[in-house]
Order: C-alpha cells, then sequence, then structure tokens
C-alpha cells in the first residue's frame, strides 16, 4: 500500500471517529422509553415534576391571605393530569377557611375542617382561572 493511501485510510478512520464520538456527546437526551411524558415512544420532551415540591408551592401562594395566583399557574405549568393526581396526593388535606379564604381561625375553640387541594383552587381561584384548569386537570369536577 502506498503512502498516500494509507494516509487517506488514516485521515478517513479519524474523522468518521471523531464525527461518532461527538454525535454521542453532543445529542439531545430524550425520554424514548414511551412513558407518560411522549406516550408515543417518539422521544418527545419530558419535563419531570417533583409533585411534593409543586404541592409545596401551591401551599405557600394559597396558605396566607390574597392568593397568588400567578405563582399556582406557575407551580402547574409542566404538571400534566396523571401527575395531578399525584400532587393531590402530596398537598393531602389541609386546615381551610372556606369563608375567609385562608387559615385563620376566627372560633380558636372549633378547628377549621381539613379540605383536599380541588376545594382550596375552587375557592383561591376565580371562576376563569377555574375553568381553565378544570379543562386540564378533569379530577377538578
Amino acid at each position: 500500500m502506498e503512502a498516500n493511501t494509507k494516509k487517506i485510510i488514516l485521515i478517513t478512520t479519524g474523522v468518521i471517529a471523531a464525527g461518532t464520538v461527538l454525535y454521542f456527546v453532543l445529542r439531545k437526551k430524550t425520554d424514548s422509553s414511551g412513558s407518560e411524558c411522549d406516550p408515543t415512544g417518539n422521544g418527545g420532551n419530558c419535563i419531570q415534576v417533583d409533585p411534593a415540591t409543586v404541592a409545596n408551592s401551591l401551599y405557600d401562594a394559597m396558605k396566607e391571605s390574597g392568593t397568588d395566583e400567578e405563582a399556582i399557574l406557575l407551580a402547574l405549568k409542566n404538571v400534566n393530569a396523571s401527575m395531578f393526581n399525584q400532587v393531590i396526593q402530596k398537598f393531602g388535606k389541609q386546615s381551610y377557611n372556606k369563608f375567609l379564604g385562608n387559615q385563620i381561625n376566627i372560633t380558636p375553640w372549633n378547628p377549621l375542617p381539613l379540605e383536599p387541594l380541588q376545594v382550596w383552587l375552587k375557592n383561591e381561584l376565580t371562576t376563569n382561572e377555574y375553568n381553565k384548569l378544570k379543562l386540564k386537570y378533569p379530577q377538578l369536577t
């Protein structure tokens, strides 16, 4: 084999090897397992959401007088319907004053009732915002 042919083969092999390494290093990491993020298995974008973190964010946005509606919508931005069930479970039931819309108990001898997330959202959001959430999360009905 001539020296020129050896040189071309070495360069070609090096370019192919470098291209292969770059492909595996720089390719996008996707979830192609057919999970709930992409049920087709085509590798759609999947944002991982921690239900406990979302539940805590929702609680913090609603616990005081004056609800932070923007924080509620932001916390639920990447939560799909099946993940919302997990958020409901993590939220559990919290003391809630339906009349004042917070946790202020005007009758200390009578504890506030424990209410699930659905009740909190229905009372804290405007009808329009709540109806939008009902479209995304059928569990709110």
